[in-house]
Formats: structure tokens, C-alpha cells, sequence
């Protein structure tokens, strides 16, 4: 297996602040990234997703999450941690957080699985048919991207 990270961002920037991550990675293409470090607009893939982890001995995810918090709030999860959350019955879930949850579940069956994952999930507000991002969500790209810079350069560890 390769030493390569791969950042991946989930979701349809024609969906409003679904289009979260993909903004990220294009606040990441810009900066002078090291070798070993792939940036990827995975769009909405579902289970499809470990499928793109293949290959990477740590991936980070960027995902808008509903997490019942102010819109543009962001957090670092664990795999754990999505799994638990996709089985509570009471939580609205997020976004993508079912078709990842699953697709981590099926990678871990199969073996598939990076070594390391760490997730970032961002509070949307809205995610209509409309495209860009609204203004708490676009604010929260500069500090997101910002912690997933500090991760790739091994200054800030997950959870």
C-alpha cells in the first residue's frame, strides 16, 4: 500500500451548502500541498465510496452533516462515531452520513479500509436545488480547511 493521503469531498455543489466540501478542495488546490497528498471531488458516490479509499493509508472525508448545531458549526469524527450516529433512529442523521456509514461498514468487512480515516462534517443550512454555498457555511471554509491542513501536516490529531 502506497503512503498517499487522499482528502475527499462528498456531496453536490448543486445542492447549496452540500457543495461544502468540494469549496474546501478548492481552497486546498491552491496551497503548496506535499507530494503524497491527493485532492478529490468524490460528488455523491454512496457505498461506492470505499471504492475510492483503495490505495490510501489515511483518508480524510469532508461531508455537510446534519448535526442539530448552528449552520457553518464543523467537527472532526472517527468512523466509530458515524457508524454510532446512522444507528440512532432519532437523529435526523446527515446528509451523507447513511451511504458513508455503510460504505465504511462494507470496507471494514472486506478489508478495505485505510489505516486512518478522520472525517470533517459541516452544519448546513440550507440544501436546496441552488447553487453555492450560504454565508455561515462559506465562512467555516477557511477554519475547516485550515484544520484539515494542520492534519495533513500532522499538527492536529483527530477527536
Amino acid at each position: 500500500m502506497s503512503n498517499k493521503t487522499l482528502v475527499l469531498a462528498l456531496g453536490n455543489p448543486l445542492r447549496g451548502d452540500d457543495g461544502a466540501g468540494a469549496a474546501i478542495i478548492e481552497t486546498l488546490e491552491k496551497l503548496d500541498l506535499p507530494e503524497n497528498i491527493v485532492l478529490m471531488d468524490g460528488g455523491t458516490p454512496g457505498l461506492e465510496t470505499v471504492l475510492l479509499m483503495q490505495g490510501y493509508t489515511r483518508v480524510i472525508v469532508i461531508d455537510a452533516a446534519e448535526m442539530q448545531l448552528p449552520p457553518g458549526t464543523w467537527r472532526q469524527f472517527t468512523p466509530d462515531m458515524v457508524r454510532l450516529q446512522s444507528r440512532d433512529m432519532y437523529l435526523r442523521g446527515t446528509l451523507h452520513y447513511a451511504g458513508l456509514a455503510e460504505a465504511l461498514a462494507l470496507g471494514e468487512a472486506m478489508g478495505l479500509l485505510p489505516s486512518e480515516i478522520i472525517i470533517f462534517g459541516i452544519q448546513p443550512q440550507e440544501v436546496g436545488w441552488e447553487i453555492g454555498l450560504t454565508p455561515p457555511v462559506q465562512a467555516a471554509i477557511p477554519a475547516v480547511s485550515m484544520a484539515i491542513t494542520e492534519v495533513l501536516h500532522g499538527e492536529n490529531t483527530c477527536c
